[in-house]
């Protein structure tokens, strides 16, 4: 039996799934119930596939495995990582558990105090977190403390003692009345980020409930902030910001840092602490609808829980947030917990049915499909590299794209390398996709093997040779199972080529590939899913491990190296033989200007220029079946589970027998 710590929220989620009979919710819907949750059948003769059994099982298990991992927190004395940041994760599981209840506070008290002693004039920042009691990428988790403990809190009040409390109002005052700006929070900055993506969730969404709270406190409510307003004029500004910012991420795009190793786990948590803990009922609302798109979002386009398709920032192989999801999902055999935040442990949402259905009952898919899904990473406008703050255009140039099989997802950013802007100040030519979504940009093929579960991806590889991340390394188009790439040529100090970029090749990370080099193809198998991959500017070399292949020659910054990979299975081709044999007989044209390639028995017809960095105004889009890509499609959502037009407030979820209606213009249920 779980514990009532654990439960007993004061505030119930505004998305609990109730067990009552199963009913599927037309895309009209009845009246006002077209963006509620889909209610599902108790009994198995209303639920003879059995979906509403599952999805109770799945959060019952959920919440154990959160509880599990909270234990495991106050199991020792201190939590990784070590120091401020791991007590902060170690105080908000105690007191969440209500055990060690007076350590939790004491550590608290004496950290927060110290800081307002030594450190009041101190902003932390995630190059120079400080010694801050929360550091840069834990603040929500301590915001959430205070919020979930204090003494008015709708949650678990009085669980924090008053010194504790009070201290704590005191640091996040120094914060937030250094920090917070109403300037940045009108309603034409919902495209303007405060830094990075992950960045700026971890700050205005804190500003905003941070001075939410410090309103309605004797001791702050006349304090004005650095910008000559008070807590309850910015709470009030923020409201209405939060508001719309969810709805805004849900008609254009939800993300730039798309599928981050690294930052997803910063950025999430933020969803979470605003549709459980904003005072503002339409904030919690939207905030939750928000949750439960990105939720499904990101289900579809998995393969056993790892994310495929285009991704920014990203790196191939397993994904860390991947646990953080299982403590959600619960399937036995995975990795379930947090590393960096106790948000989601600490949390009572739930995933909605059809996140769960995807990920347990929809895949291996019946019948091929597309995803077309737009991202945000284009900018309004040219900006300097040393701007912090910068404003994304809403109608984004980029395309998540993938194409998923029973067996395989082929994914990929579709993209125009060549979108550039002139500099307001020099009229100087300047990318106009953001360094957060041309950064370490990652694309490619994963599939799993049946028998072992283990998973199998082919993708391009970017040889590093120093300095930062990799920046703008190559681009790459792609119709259903045929992909194309090409490396960014860099040319002196222009800032349209590559940066931090050496050699383009392919890895093909799997235990069971077999892998067979025909007519300067490399073609690989497990026996059920094929790929055939070809260096296209003279053939290719291997490193020791035959793991990564590379051009056997390589120009140096200038080098333009294409590389074609196109994907199979024994339901396309019948068999590995066969497979090879398709591939060897498609016409092929490559030039030093473009690729031009015909597959599906000629039927399709793939084709790409070169570009230039050197002259970006001599490109041209590549083209598909002689039609040039669309890279601002009609639709921001667009695959058989998951479909909304660009700008559009409802987006319609069909999975198995739901049918949902997620409305970003309704205000509450």
């Amino acid at each position: 039996m779980l514990r009532n710590s654990l439960l007993g929220w004061r505030r119930r989620p505004r998305f609990a799934l109730n067990l009552v009979p199963w009913i599927v919710i037309s895309a009209i819907g009845a009246a006002r119930a077209d963006d509620a949750r889909p209610t599902l059948g108790a009994s198995s003769a209303e639920d003879p596939a059995g979906h509403a059994a599952l999805v109770a099982e799945t959060h019952a298990a959920s919440l154990k495995l959160r509880e599990a991992a909270l234990r495991r927190t106050i199991a020792k004395d201190t939590c990784w990582p070590h120091g401020v940041w791991g007590d902060n994760l170690w105080t908000l599981a105690a007191l969440q558990l209500n055990e060690k209840v007076d350590e939790a506070n004491a550590r608290l008290l004496e950290q927060a105090n110290d800081y307002i002693a030594r450190n009041a004039g101190f902003s932390p920042t995630p190059e120079q977190p400080g010694n801050a009691p929360w550091t840069f990428f834990s603040i929500t988790d301590y915001v959430r403390t205070l919020c979930l403990f204090h003494s008015k809190s709708t949650h678990f009040p009085g669980r924090l003692k008053p010194e504790t409390e009070a201290a704590m109002k005191e640091a996040l005052w120094h914060w937030v009345s250094r920090e917070s700006r109403m300037g940045d929070a009108g309603p034409g900055d919902l495209f303007l980020l405060l830094g990075t993506e992950n960045h700026d969730l971890n700050r205005r969404p804190n500003y905003y409930l941070i001075t939410a709270l410090l309103k309605d406190d004797p001791a702050y409510r006349d304090r004005k902030l650095a910008d000559g307003h008070t807590n309850a004029e910015h709470a009030a500004v923020y409201t209405d910001f939060f508001r719309e910012w969810p709805r805004s991420r849900a008609r254009t795009g939800l993300w730039v840092e798309v599928g981050s190793n690294t930052y997803q786990k910063y950025s999430w948590p933020a969803l979470f602490n605003l549709h459980e803990l904003a005072p503002d009922p339409v904030v919690r609302h939207r905030s939750g609808l928000l949750l439960d798109l990105a939720f499904i979002e990101e289900a579809q386009i998995a393969v056993r829980g790892r994310r495929g398709g285009g991704r920014s920032r990203g790196d191939y192989g397993p994904h860390g947030f991947e646990a953080y999801k299982n403590l959600l999902y619960a399937c036995e055999g995975r990795p379930a917990g947090s590393s960096h935040s106790r948000v989601i442990e600490t949390s009572r949402y739930q995933l909605p049915a059809e996140a769960i259905l995807l990920a347990k009952r929809e895949f291996p898919a019946s019948e091929p499909f597309v995803i077309r899904n737009r991202v945000l990473g284009e900018l309004e406008a040219a900006r300097s590299e040393a701007d912090e703050a910068h404003r994304l255009a809403a109608d984004s140039a980029l395309v998540n794209y993938a194409y998923r099989t029973p067996t395989y997802l082929l994914g990929s950013t579709l993209q125009n390398p060549a979108l550039s802007v002139p500099d307001s100040q020099t009229g100087a030519l300047s990318l106009k996709y953001s360094g957060i979504s041309r950064q370490k940009r990652c694309c490619g093929l994963i599939f799993q093997n049946a028998a072992s579960g283990a998973i199998s991806e082919i993708h391009p590889l970017v040889e590093h040779p120093g300095g930062g991340r990799p920046q703008h390394s190559y681009w790459s188009v792609q119709h259903e199972n045929v992909l194309l790439v090409q490396r960014i040529a860099r040319h002196g100090k222009s800032s349209l080529g590559s940066y931090n970029t050496g050699k383009l090749g392919m890895r093909f990370e799997g235990t069971d590939l077999e892998k067979v080099e025909e007519d300067d193809w490399i073609f690989t198998s497990n026996g059920t899913v094929f790929a055939g991959v070809k260096f296209l500017d003279g053939g290719h070399q291997w490193d020791e491990k035959r793991v990564e292949a590379y051009p056997a020659e390589f120009s140096g910054p200038g080098d333009t190296t294409r590389i074609l990979l196109h994907a199979g299975d024994t339901a396309s081709h019948g068999s590995f033989e066969r497979f090879r044999e398709s591939l060897r007989s498609n016409p092929l044209q490559v030039t030093s200007d473009a690729v031009h390639y015909r597959f599906a028995a000629g039927t399709q017809h793939l084709e790409m220029s070169r570009y230039d960095s050197a002259s970006p105004e001599t490109f041209t889009l590549p083209r598909i079946n002689d039609r040039p890509v669309e890279l601002r499609p009609a639709s921001t959502y667009q695959s058989p589970f998951l479909n909304g037009g660009f700008g559009e407030d409802r987006i319609r979820v069909t999975v198995g027998p739901i049918t949902r209606m997620l409305d970003f213009s309704e205000q509450d249920k």
